[in-house]
């Protein structure tokens, strides 16, 4: 059992030690590599660790397409560099490998300089995010109509999972829009607050769209689980009593179409 147990002791230090070797960290796994053919223990070892870069700069550059091309690949090289310091692997799966992106670069310079870049990747983030939801049964209008009238003040709506609101003071978005269009990018600044809508439909498709502010906070406020009641409260500075329930019903028209609400979970 002794031996068991040392033997498994020895296989996670060498696992251990490989994984500092691909992350650049101090490491004496060339001790434990044995001679064969030609190459020598730190060529072949190399070889792991030029994979292991490779694999994860492809990663970067395969979900945040637009924000390579808004950065060029001088900057994206040195940013992916810097994010593999910075951000090691350490999940099994490559798909969240670049969740920390945005963060670092709103705190690492020369990006941090330009905000634009970390909300380029925020919303890169998102739209993966919003494919990656899961499963979800849509509300229809049938099940509405079928209330009754007493029921509906203490409604509470559902936003499907792949629903994500955000709001940008840069020209993320439309930037994103002309890069995948291979147009020239507007200016960074907007000097004002927009507020986008993301997610994916009934046929699996990922849609955004820009949306105001009273539909901002109309969704924000089902996302925080308030009841009917309280969406129609939120709209009564800004409209009369006799307009807010015909108001929202619309609203929720489009919701229902565009697959954003589902059944009660």
């Amino acid at each position: 059992m002794n031996k068991v147990i040392l033997s498994m002791a020895n296989l996670a230090n060498i696992q251990q030690q490989f994984m500092d070797l691909l992350q650049n960290k101090p490491n004496d796994l060339i001790k434990h590599i044995a001679k064969q053919g030609e190459l020598k223990a730190s060529e072949r070892l190399s070889i792991y660790q030029n994979a292991y870069t490779i694999r994860l700069t492809g990663v970067l550059e395969q979900d945040h397409e637009q924000l390579g091309k808004y950065l060029g690949d001088t900057l994206f090289d040195k940013m992916v560099a810097g994010y593999l310091k910075c951000y090691p692997s350490q999940n099994t799966s490559l798909r969240e490998y670049g969740d920390n992106l945005p963060v670092f670069l709103s705190k690492t310079p020369p990006f941090k300089q330009h905000v634009i870049l970390a909300d380029i990747a925020f919303f890169e983030r998102l739209l993966l995010k919003a494919f990656d939801a899961k499963e979800a049964e849509t509300l229809t209008s049938q099940i509405l109509e079928s209330l009754k009238e007493t029921d509906w003040p203490l409604l509470v709506l559902n936003l499907h999972p792949s629903v994500h609101l955000i709001s940008f003071e840069t020209s993320a978005v439309e930037s994103f829009q002309a890069l995948k269009n291979d147009k020239t990018p507007p200016s960074a600044n907007t000097n004002k607050i927009r507020h986008w809508l993301i997610w994916r439909t009934p046929d699996k498709r990922t849609e955004y769209r820009s949306i105001d502010q009273e539909e901002f906070i109309l969704l924000n406020l089902i996302k925080e689980k308030k009841n009917f009641s309280a969406l129609c409260q939120s709209l009564t500075k800004a409209h009369k009593p006799e307009t807010i329930a015909p108001l929202l019903i619309n609203y929720i028209n489009v919701w229902l179409s565009q697959g954003l609400l589902i059944k009660h979970t």
